[in-house]
């Protein structure tokens, strides 16, 4: 006994203190609806995004496998802001999160992210390796996924000018989403779908794709995809041959990407508008924009837009015929080029790095379990010895039990007689509850009964009819008179019958209430009491159609508990007093104070109506006791507030003796969770 003692005593030391390092994380619900604001940021622009997943990371309220998922998106706006040595350096963390999982399909990121940076960096072949590897991980976890490592490895195939093969992955992409109402996907879809036909030269396809797709961006605000759409527009103008409306939706892109800084477009609309006024003959003008582009900033897009620019401004200068020009544009292609092969290197390094960092860190965390090893060796030691200690005090406390040994007896005989008024007890308790099931089964009879009868006599009555009918139908003296006679007849009794049966429904409903739920799904949250009385009292008036006059005052105190319940515990009490205590006035007045305790709160309501008769004061919490009942009330409203109380509130209600109307008081525990845990 006593090395339980000392173990009880030992273990209520250790865990009276709080866990280090132990957050309360998000649910699945709001997990879900936080990814959600995630990608709409990211819609409206990857900048945006990146910051605000940034944000999350820094916080401790995510399991790691949230944060896994918040990595992965991490990563991808990293390498959408072309900051790809970061990028990698975050996905090889996130295959250090995720093998520290044991959901394994989740390393379906790390191969899908590498992809798409190596595919951003022009190595399209380790792309399409990656992507491939992705595959089977991504069946593992939903078709979502698979749809959209297809998607991207189709996406390569535009790079590689594979139209067809492109096009089919990518309008398979769409019915998905549209299936599965995913408008951000659809959206990613339907423009890869329109470069696709581009590239197939079917034009006039890729502008009816273009044109309804322009529709869903400005409805959801995606300003990204909505400006890449409005640039392809233009591109599609400009091979059809119409070089006016190529340069109007070319300028709106471009004023676009201005107001909302998409600077990752910006290369892209101005190459575009630049070829458009090529096309033109504007040759000085196409000149003096692509020139405005500072190709040596890291502001912009892929490198191979970059290129793309140096090449046609050389071209531009040989139309023009400053040769010497030329020569710089192309020199600053091949600049490019070597920047672009020296930025793959250098992602590849980051990449090694990161993976020698992340093993030298296993092997430290290695050291460390080792290290902790030795200390629960030495934990081991002691408690070894804390047992030796108990079992000498073990037999130093024997001898005391022996001293005692007589006690233990008068003890014993005291128990048996303990037991006996338990049983007593337990005996009286069942009877009393079988007399408060015969109550409720009598009050619920009594209430069934009327509507039985009044359907019963009708169906007599019914009855009754047919059979006259048949009568006069089989003697042939059946005229229109006796069959609209039978009509009316039968029709009143229809209305009793389907009255009757709608008053039966009612009291089943009622009777209903009486159910009262454990297991809450209504949020519980802080109650500023005296500011929510003001809001929840005031509109019960209009509710009520009659004009309550309300004084709240008293301590001003918050609670933690369930507002929607305390609200409706509220409106039955005025109901309450509307019905009974102000049956024969116009109006009346509720007064509630406040009044807060050490670990309670008492909330006393106080009405000035007829009040409640001290005999009966026992009896209005009882299922079924009205003392209207003949307004079709069936005293069912104060049980359903007493369960309310009691059981979903934690707390004590009770009605007292007044001399100015009915009073009724509410305790409350200041915070109802603790309630529980107790």
């Amino acid at each position: 006994m006593a090395r339980v003692l000392i173990t009880f005593l030992f273990s209520l030391l250790v865990f009276s203190f709080p866990v280090a390092g132990q957050a309360n994380v998000k649910t699945a619900d709001e997990f879900e609806k936080i990814r959600n604001t995630i990608r709409e940021s990211y819609a409206h622009s990857p900048t945006e995004g990146l910051n605000l997943v940034n944000s999350l990371l820094e916080t401790d309220d995510f399991s790691l496998e949230q944060r896994v998922m918040i990595t992965n998106y991490k990563t991808w706006f990293l390498f959408e802001n072309n900051q790809f040595e970061d990028a990698m350096q975050s996905v090889v963390e996130y295959k250090s999160m995720v093998s520290r999982l044991s959901e394994k399909s989740l390393m379906y990121g790390y191969y899908n992210l590498s992809g798409g940076i190596y595919s951003r960096l022009g190595l399209y072949e380790e792309a399409l390796n990656y992507y491939n590897d992705a595959i089977p991980f991504a069946r593992q976890r939903n078709q979502l996924l698979v749809y959209q490592v297809e998607n991207n490895i189709a996406l390569i195939y535009l790079e590689l000018e594979r139209f067809k093969e492109a096009l089919t992955t990518f309008e398979n992409y769409k019915l998905y989403a549209q299936t599965n109402n995913q408008t951000l996907n659809e959206s990613f879809a339907s423009m890869n779908i329109a470069t696709a036909l581009v590239g197939l030269k079917k034009y006039d396809e890729a502008m009816a794709v273009l044109d309804g797709l322009l529709i869903l961006q400005e409805k959801h605000d995606y300003i990204t995809h909505q400006s890449i759409s409005l640039v392809l527009k233009g591109k599609i103008l400009r091979l059809l041959g119409d070089l006016e409306a190529s340069e109007n939706v070319l300028l709106n892109a471009v004023d676009l990407i201005k107001e909302h800084d998409v600077s990752s477009e910006y290369m892209s609309a101005i190459l575009a508008l630049t070829a458009t006024y090529e096309a033109q003959g504007k040759i000085e003008h196409a000149i003096s924009l692509i020139t405005s582009i500072d190709l040596d900033s890291d502001k912009y897009t892929h490198f191979e837009t970059q290129l793309e620019v140096a090449k046609f401004t050389a071209s531009l200068y040989e139309k023009q015929g400053n040769y010497q020009n030329a020569l710089i544009a192309y020199k600053q292609y091949n600049d490019i080029q070597t920047v672009a092969l020296k930025r793959q290197a250098s992602v590849n390094l980051t990449k090694a790095l990161a993976e020698a960092d992340l093993a030298a860190k296993e092997v430290r965390i290695s050291e460390l379990t080792k290290t902790e090893q030795i200390k629960a060796t030495k934990a081991k030691a002691f408690q070894d010895l804390t047992i030796a200690i108990s079992m000498c005090l073990f037999l130093i406390i024997i001898g005391s039990f022996i001293a005692i040994r007589s006690i233990n007896r008068q003890k014993h005989k005291l128990a048996a007689t303990l037991k006996r008024l338990h049983d007593t007890q337990s005996h009286l308790i069942e009877i009393e509850k079988i007399a408060s099931l015969t109550s409720l089964v009598s009050g619920m009879a009594h209430q069934l009964n009327t509507p039985i009868g009044t359907i019963v006599t009708a169906s007599s009555l019914i009855d009754k009819y047919l059979t006259g009918l048949s009568d006069k139908f089989e003697n042939r003296n059946l005229t229109s008179k006796h069959f609209h006679e039978f009509i009316n007849d039968t029709s009143s009794a229809k209305e009793l019958v389907i009255s009757s049966v709608n008053r039966l429904a009612s009291i089943v409903e009622e009777f209903k209430s009486l159910n009262v739920s454990i297991n809450l799904d209504k949020p519980m949250s802080n109650i500023v009491l005296l500011e929510y009385m003001h809001d929840r009292l005031e509109p019960l008036s209009i509710y009520l159609e009659k004009h309550i006059y309300y004084e709240v005052s008293g301590d001003d105190v918050t609670i933690m508990s369930y507002p929607s319940i305390l609200g409706d515990v509220l409106k039955t009490l005025v109901i309450n007093s509307c019905e009974h205590g102000f049956i024969d006035r116009d109006e009346g007045k509720v007064d509630i104070v406040i009044k807060q305790n050490a670990q309670c709160v008492d909330i006393i309501y106080q009405d000035n109506g007829v009040g409640i008769e001290d005999g009966i004061l026992k009896e209005i919490f009882t299922p079924f006791y009205t003392s209207n009942m003949g307004s079709q009330h069936l005293g069912l409203g104060l049980n359903v507030v007493f369960n309310a109380v009691q059981y979903n509130l934690k707390g004590k209600i009770c009605a007292e003796s007044s001399d100015h109307g009915a009073r009724f008081i509410i305790t409350l525990p200041i915070d109802v969770r603790l309630v529980d845990e107790e």
